[in-house]
């Protein structure tokens, strides 16, 4: 067995699993930091990465994983299993809790939900407003399997967890 180490940004990541798969290559992957936080204090909480990296498909784990680090990590969320079939991660605002989490994170399904109305979609590139109940809060959906949707992922966090602030 040869054993190398590949440095790929989260962009590189699909392509380079086709490659390595249509070969037969026996792979596996982990996410790291960037060079500069090398030595940091991991950003998740060991449950909360396992998750996401078990959950998602391969392909798209990296993705999932770089959306909550940066949360967690530049904007202080607090990231928690889910309760129920624990298949997802909440994320709340630090501090007291006044609202549920801002957005639930659903690697096994590919998406996040985010706690702000349905017009909060408008002119998304890749969010859309859910059809849901009155008393369901969170109505912003957006497929997380490629790159590109994480600075937007990003904008709809920042918005509902600033929304959540307010309450």
């Amino acid at each position: 067995m040869i054993k190398v180490s590949i440095h790929a940004s989260p962009e590189e990541l699909p392509a380079l699993i086709d490659v390595l798969a249509a070969h037969g290559a026996d792979f596996s992957l982990h996410s790291t930091s960037q060079a500069a936080d090398a030595e940091a204090e991991p950003a998740l909480d060991r449950g909360v990465l396992t998750l996401l990296r078990t959950r998602a498909a391969s392909q798209y784990a990296d993705l999932f994983i770089s959306f909550v680090e940066k949360e967690v990590r530049d904007h202080g969320a607090v990231a928690e299993l889910g309760t129920e079939k624990t298949s997802y991660v909440k994320l709340y605002v630090p501090g007291p809790r006044r609202v549920g989490a801002y957005c639930y994170v659903r690697p096994d399904r590919t998406y996040l939900d985010f706690r702000l109305p349905g017009h909060a979609a408008d002119g998304c590139r890749f969010a859309a407003a859910r059809n849901v109940q009155a008393d369901n809060a969170h109505a912003v959906r957006l497929p997380l399997t490629t790159p590109d949707a994480l600075p937007e992922a990003h904008r709809l966090a920042r918005r509902a967890a600033t929304e959540a602030e307010s309450i």
